[in-house]
């Protein structure tokens, strides 16, 4: 309806009369209305947006930790080269390594056998969480010498004589005091002595 529709108006009113176009104004507080809903809910979508990029970040973030953790749980250091995947397992809470008494004491007994710290993998138990599994992996021992140190903390159940040579599938296990009580007694080294006899490669530096 066009504006000039109104101008009777004036004759029928004594007051002054203002035209407003309240269709138009209806129209505009509506569409205003819904412009603002559409902000408001776009505002909370980038909100939940953002929240959700945090969420999956922080999973993740955690799953890496876990990861991290579980990779440092499995890993270990060994010493030596193991030239003839012969593993030894010793458990020194002090130190990474053995002792300077212990140290010399080992070399004597591989150096007996014509071995050296080349031939061998030594694992300290008491720096690690691996399994031997884990050490199996990453090594292939044919042959472990267990100094001191309990084989079912590490995943190997079974029974074991001390100084008794015993193969399980391709690996021979030699179990044996720990070096504090081989130290002092002459009868437990002629033990671990004649059971190291027992491996093909022992005395015979060419296997």
């Amino acid at each position: 309806m066009q504006e000039q529709e109104y101008d009777f108006l004036p004759y029928v009113f004594t007051e002054n009369v203002y035209y407003i176009d309240a269709v138009k104004s209806e129209w505009e507080i509506e569409a205003s209305t819904k412009q603002g809903e559409t902000n408001e809910v776009s505002q909370n979508q980038d909100t939940e947006t953002k929240t959700l990029k945090q969420e999956i970040s922080k999973i993740k973030s955690d799953n890496s930790e876990k990861q991290s953790e579980n990779k440092s749980d499995t890993d270990f250091s060994y010493f030596g080269k193991n030239r003839k995947n012969f593993l030894i397992l010793i458990k020194e809470t002090e130190q990474e390594n053995l002792k300077e008494a212990d140290s010399k004491l080992l070399t004597g007994i591989l150096a007996a056998g014509q071995l050296s710290l080349n031939d061998v993998a030594i694992i300290n138990i008491a720096k690690t969480k691996a399994t031997f599994l884990d050490m199996y992996k990453k090594l292939k021992p044919t042959s472990v010498v267990s100094f001191g140190v309990d084989v079912k903390n590490l995943g190997v159940p079974h029974e074991f004589e001390l100084y008794k040579p015993t193969k399980i599938k391709a690996i021979t296990w030699i179990i044996s005091h720990n070096f504090v009580a081989l130290h002092s007694d002459k009868t437990k080294k002629l033990g671990l002595w004649t059971a190291l006899k027992e491996l093909d490669f022992y005395t015979n530096p060419n296997l």
